[in-house]
């Protein structure tokens, strides 16, 4: 294979992109419910019936293809001949410091100003002249005010419409922020939601039938300067019992860590599953055909075939399959080897760079799984559920499905079983053959 060519097909199999449904990388992988259901029509169809703002909490495994989906449906609620409602798409990572914890103001304050972006930007006008004035300015006049520790040097700021990328990077700009709005939260969430009402009332007269508001990347919340429980712990408070103080006068959707689901306050959350290979053993168990013509779709359109064919040489057919099974229905997982298979300089593969390519991923999961998780794997790996009896197996489960050990599946009910790598580790081959013993 050409280097070139080899350059070109490297770049379209990034395993981290998300991609648009006008993207030709880009498959409806639900149009034969390889995942259960359709997901974009799930999540769309609760907004477009509802007469009231709505407020949706979804998740899923990093590399799910959720980002991907979220793409999907707010494309579908901007048609004009549809909903034609404006959609402001928040990405957390790039508005709030997802190293740390987490809280009401912030998440408010980034939504308030992405609305205002969006409308200002439909309007025609300049964002960063125009948000000068409005909403930040009053409300960072009323802060100063309030607390006068907001006129010293340290927490002053230049211009009052970045704020929100100023509590970003400021952490005690942040803490003193979140302290004064604390003692007056209902009064700051009261304001906001006035403020979302005009906003609402913008968006109609540009045409619209209003707003919905997607954050995604919040499930990408990570402990580093703060311990991750911290972390967690922040996203617990503020996400349970369905977010009752992120409930705005416009349709919210927000993406949240997929630990959480394991906490009996998440009730009412979309998970996104991986894609089905297999039955579920209670229906008979087998191979889902339908499970592996939709990933190897999602291969063929990224790598054609004659390509294919000259990556893995004479067994083509074969080492694809192994991918596939490989990857456990992982959409990232997969990718993420066709793209690593392009990095051998052997082209096609030999057998002992296909054996290596395969190993990898097992090594890099044996290094995230403790000794003391092989039990709580087994028992996953022969119920197929997600059973939690304690604290310690609490944490177990929300490393494992933080880290995509564990993976979700849906049939007519969803169902967990484990990375295929991580079936074949020896601590946890042993414990489930002791359990599967009569």
């Amino acid at each position: 294979m050409e280097k070139d060519r080899r350059r070109y097909l490297f770049n379209r199999c990034k395993p981290d992109v998300a991609l648009r449904p006008s993207d030709d990388r880009y498959i409806d992988l639900d149009a034969r419910r390889v995942r259960g259901v359709d997901w974009v029509a799930r999540l769309a169809s609760r907004i477009e019936l509802s007469d009231t703002p709505t407020c949706q909490l979804f998740t899923g495994l990093p590399g799910s293809g959720k980002s991907t989906e979220l793409l999907r449906l707010a494309e579908r609620l901007e048609q004009r001949d549809g909903p034609n409602l404006l959609t402001v798409f928040v990405s957390a990572e790039e508005v709030l410091d997802l190293l740390a914890p987490i809280d009401v103001p912030d998440i408010v304050l980034a939504v308030v100003a992405a609305c205002e972006r969006t409308l200002l930007e439909a309007e025609g006008k300049d964002p960063e002249t125009a948000m000068e004035s409005g909403y930040f300015a009053r409300l960072w006049t009323w802060l100063t005010r309030t607390d006068v520790t907001f006129t010293r040097a340290e927490f002053s700021i230049e211009k009052v419409g970045k704020l929100t990328a100023e509590l970003k990077t400021r952490p005690n700009l942040r803490q003193r922020f979140r302290e004064t709005i604390g003692v007056h939260l209902n009064r700051f969430l009261a304001e906001v939601r006035d403020e979302l009402e005009v906003m609402q009332g913008r968006a109609v007269a540009l045409g619209r039938t209003g707003l919905v508001v997607i954050v995604d990347s919040l499930e990408k919340l990570r402990g580093t300067s703060t311990p991750w429980d911290h972390v967690f712990a922040s996203a617990e408070r503020v996400f349970s019992d369905g977010a009752p103080h992120l409930q705005l006068p416009v349709h919210t959707l927000y993406t949240i860590p997929t630990a959480l689901v394991s906490r009996k306050r998440f009730a009412q959350v979309d998970f996104i599953p991986m894609i089905k290979l297999h039955q579920h053993p209670h229906d008979g168990g087998g191979r889902f055909e339908d499970g592996y013509d939709a990933a190897m779709q999602l291969l063929l359109q990224r790598v054609p075939e004659r390509d294919l064919a000259e990556l893995f040489g004479p067994d083509t057919e074969a080492r694809v399959e192994q991918l596939i099974e490989w990857s456990g229905g992982y959409p990232r997982e997969l990718v993420r080897l066709l793209h690593d298979s392009l990095l051998s300089e052997s082209i096609p593969l030999s057998d002992s760079d296909f054996r290596r390519l395969l190993n990898e991923v097992g090594d890099q999961y044996r290094k995230l799984i403790p000794a003391d998780a092989f039990a709580w794997l087994a028992r996953v790996a022969t119920e197929r559920y997600l059973t939690v009896d304690t604290e310690e197996q609490r944490q177990t489960a929300d490393a494992m499905l933080t880290h995509n050990v564990v993976l979700r599946y849906l049939n007519d009910q969803d169902w967990f079983d484990l990375h295929p790598s991580v079936r074949q580790i020896p601590g946890v081959a042993a414990e489930i053959e002791r359990l599967s013993r009569p």
